[in-house]
């Protein structure tokens, strides 16, 4: 640390941190923390889990995660299920689960038990920090419980704050040493407390407090989730008038300031899926929220029907590539792959499934393709992308349909057979050729 430096004494001097949760946020956290020098426990009720990364070994893909964890292991990071731990610790960072309950309101259950557990083992001054995403008020719940400790008025003996993550999975070591932190303490003292926290890891802090930071949180999600659902509208529009999405999406943003038009796919995952029932309750006007949910969910439907209604699926092979619900992580939460799967055994199509990341569906390409009479693209793994065309069209079967909204065999068609790629190669008329493209945007 250079000479003069300003940070807080607690930051300077290495300090015990406990991580509640050894899931997908938590995890990776907490090797972060240790790398900075930190003592960190990473705590967490799953026995199995706590296993095996006791055996160094990661329970989920993370890049940079392996060599952190080989590295800080029993050292600078104890994996364990004694939530006693939490006594040692000046700061406690819970990244908990937060889902919706069967009616899709916020359900508070983990954030209860967490609480129920910990609080056993709080001590003075120590700062607490909600992680994962939850609904506005939830921190302000949290305080009333720590309140109604006997011990403890948050603000005097012990802090609180509302530091969201915001980190893409499956890049979390990168992105926490790059994205700044928003820091939302219920208090002043409880922000300042934080801000110091993350300030000692090397990360840059934008200060706020609880409410405005789970408001931000909630926002980040829902603006690109929404956005996400635009671009499937507009990719349905184009489709209705035989134009090419691809090309529209390049024109409206090649060179212009106030471009930003995402491209059409798939949109699920625990966190984008869910988030707007946070809100939705919230506002006169749910409209933008529900309808977003409503245009994303249906996309693999709208694209079945599409094949549906050119091709008999019944009794023919169905492939799906890619059950994750982004590329090239191995979290099959909220996957839309899942509402394709159901689509294709409803038309009684016999259906095979692949991800190269997933355990059970890792089995060889070559034979799951074999003879395909169908092949819906559903996550755009890297993976895929290596995909030979010439080699594609000697494994499926002739007259095979693709479904590939992710363009990743780049030939700007969502849907298309393969016959079709023999005319993009300039083996018919001009005249048959034009007829292929009629409908540029789909079949």
């Amino acid at each position: 640390m250079a000479k003069g430096s300003k940070e807080p004494r607690e930051i300077q001097n290495r300090q015990v941190v406990a991580v509640v949760g050894s899931g997908r946020v938590g995890l990776p956290l907490a090797l972060f923390i240790a790398e900075k020098g930190h003592t960190v426990y990473g705590l967490d009720i799953d026995q199995n889990k706590i296993n095996l990364v006791s055996k160094g070994k990661m329970p989920f893909l993370e890049e940079g995660a392996p060599e952190l964890l080989k590295k800080h292991l029993n050292k600078k990071f104890i994996p364990s299920t004694d939530f006693s731990n939490i006594a040692k610790a000046k700061v406690i960072i819970l990244t908990l689960g937060t889902p919706v309950d069967e009616n899709m309101n916020p359900s508070l259950v983990q954030i209860d038990k967490a609480l129920e557990t910990a609080s056993q083992y709080f001590k003075n001054n120590q700062l607490l920090v909600l992680r994962s995403t939850v609904s506005p008020g939830t921190t302000s719940y949290v305080k009333s419980f720590i309140n109604g400790l006997s011990k403890f008025k948050v603000g005097t003996n012990f802090y609180l704050a509302f530091c969201p993550e915001r980190i893409a999975e499956g890049k979390s070591l990168k992105e926490m040493a790059e994205i700044p932190q928003i820091v939302g303490g219920v208090d002043r003292q409880s922000t300042q407390k934080a801000a110091d926290f993350f300030l000692g890891l090397g990360i840059k802090v934008n200060r706020s407090d609880d409410v405005s930071a789970e408001l931000a949180k909630l926002f980040t999600n829902m603006y690109r989730y929404i956005n996400f659902g635009i671009s499937n509208e507009f990719m349905i529009l184009a489709g209705n008038y035989n134009r090419d999405i691809y090309k529209i999406v390049d024109l409206v943003n090649k060179d212009y300031k106030r471009g930003g038009l995402a491209l059409p796919g798939l949109t699920g995952g625990p966190c984008l899926f869910k988030d707007g029932f946070f809100l939705i309750s919230d506002v006169p006007f749910a409209d933008l929220i529900a309808t977003s949910w409503k245009i994303n969910e249906s996309i693999p439907l709208f694209l079945i029907n599409k094949v549906r209604q050119r091709r008999k699926l019944e009794g023919k092979k169905a492939v799906v590539l890619g059950l994750a619900f982004k590329a090239d992580i191995d979290d099959i939460r909220e996957s839309l792959a899942f509402k394709v799967k159901k689509a294709l055994e409803r038309e009684r199509a016999a259906v095979y499934l692949h991800d190269p990341y997933i355990s059970g569906y890792q089995s060889n390409l070559d034979e799951v393709l074999k003879d395909a009479d169908f092949v819906f693209v559903a996550t755009n793994h890297s993976y895929y992308k290596k995909l030979d065309m010439e080699s594609l069209k000697k494994l499926v079967s002739k007259n095979c349909v693709i479904c590939d909204v992710w363009n990743i065999f780049k030939t700007n068609r969502i849907i298309f057979t393969i016959k079709s790629l023999e005319n993009m190669t300039g083996k018919k008329s001009k005249t048959e050729l034009m007829e292929d493209f009629e409908h540029p945007g789909l079949i």
